[in-house]
């Protein structure tokens, strides 16, 4: 509706943990990031980034994300469609 085609789950590998509150200062700068999580596994922080379109998203993730000091690297998984959207049960 607001032109948001592209959703995607940008996983970051860090360079220290103890860059973690630095880098979640500048990932919140950043307004595409709809959200951001502490991980288990590869990844030391999975983000959600919602972009007009993929040439957006590659700017996102190659001007602002990528340029973080103490991000190491990223991979990124561009949603296909989403099947299932609730809120939990209480």
């Amino acid at each position: 509706m607001l032109g948001y085609r592209t959703t995607a789950f940008v996983g970051l590998v860090l360079e220290k943990a103890a860059n973690n509150c630095d880098i979640i200062k500048e990932i919140s700068k950043i307004p595409e990031v709809l959200e951001c999580h502490y991980t288990t596994g590869n990844w030391g922080i999975l983000v959600k980034v919602m972009c007009h379109d993929n040439d957006e998203l590659m700017k996102v993730l190659y001007e602002r994300i990528q340029t973080i000091s103490g991000v190491s690297r990223t991979e990124t998984f561009i949603s296909l469609d989403q099947q299932i959207e609730r809120q939990v049960a209480v």
